[in-house]
Formats: C-alpha cells, structure tokens, sequence
C-alpha cells in the first residue's frame, strides 16, 4: 500500500498515457507490452514529456487543416490537432479534463480572445476559465485540448480514443465533431 501511494504521483500519468498507447500498439502487433513504457521513448524522456503542459500563448489562433481521412478538421496556429472531450459539457463553462487528464490532454490556453484562420468561425470562438485561472479556447462551445503524444503537425493519434471516461475526436469548421475517422499519424518534417 505504501509504495502504490510513493510510485502513484509522478508514475500515474505514465499510466494514464500507456494503457492508451499500448492499446493501439497491441491492435497491430498483437504484443502485450510493459504498460509503463512509452514506445521509442527511454523512461526519462517518457517523464519529462508527460510532465510537459502548455502554457498559455498571448493569442490562441485556430487554423484548420485537410485530410482525406477526416475532410476539414481545425488545429492551433502550427497545425497541430485541437480535440474535444466527450465528457465536457458543449456549451458548459468549465472543464472535465483537469490534473492527470490535462498532462496527456494538454488545454489550449490563451491571455487574449483568441483569433481564427481563413475557414475558421470567429463566431463559434471563445473562452472558458479553467480553475487555475488560465483561459481555455472553446470552438462552438466545445474546451479545445492536444494530445501530448502528437508531435508534428498532421498528427491525429488521439483522433477517437477513449481515456479518462470519454472519447476524444476532432472537430470540424462546422463545429462538429469527426467521429468515423482513426487515429492518423503524419510523416515527419524536416524543420
């Protein structure tokens, strides 16, 4: 019981993410792998990216992207993939995804009102206060969040997974959600 309560704080979101990862790894490969390994990621690496959340930008802009797999789909300002929570409530002011949730979850937070690409709604934008006080950017009511194992733009790997309660799908100009699609992962940019 003592070591579970020590070994729970930082390793509980490793987890939280690796069930998920080894899921869609376990689909292809049909391996059971160690639950607290991320895949190509030594444990250290492993720590350091789940304990990595965003902060907030001074001007959130939400861009939108297409792909075959999912049509017109919006994402930040450097294209990578916005998302919604199922568990959130469209039109709520607050958020579900709080703690553990928001390290593999990351909120798309913003210090001013939040600006829109060329195919983007300004209508649909706006904001939520988080209990920490920082400013969540919402699309047609829905909190905006990227998932943390997406790393360039193009990447949709948390496109329909189910964690922490809900599902979580991108989202369309239109507002809606983009359900029937899967997880996609981009190819890597030379920058």
């Amino acid at each position: 019981m003592k070591s579970s309560v020590l070994a729970g704080g930082m390793l509980a979101a490793i987890f939280l993410i690796a069930p998920v990862l080894a899921q869609q790894e376990n689909a292809q490969t049909g391996e059971n792998d160690d639950p607290a390994k991320v895949e190509g990621m030594s444990p250290e690496e492993s720590e350091q990216q789940l304990e990595a959340t965003s902060d907030p930008i001074d001007q959130a802009r939400v861009e939108t992207r297409e792909e075959e797999a999912f049509g017109s789909y919006l994402t930040n300002q450097d294209g990578k993939s916005l998302y919604i929570f199922t568990q959130d409530e469209q039109g709520g002011d607050y958020s579900t995804c709080d703690e553990s949730c928001a390290i593999a979850w990351p909120p798309y937070t913003t210090e001013e009102p939040p600006a829109g690409g060329e195919q983007v709604d300004e209508e649909r934008l706006g904001v939520i206060e988080r209990e920490d006080g920082t400013q969540q950017v919402t699309y047609n009511g829905w909190p905006l969040y990227y998932f943390a194992r997406d790393v360039y733009p193009g990447d949709a790997l948390g496109q329909g997974l189910e964690h922490m309660g809900g599902h979580w799908y991108l989202l369309s100009p239109e507002g809606k959600t983009i359900e029937e699609a899967s997880p996609k992962q981009a190819e890597p940019t030379d920058t």
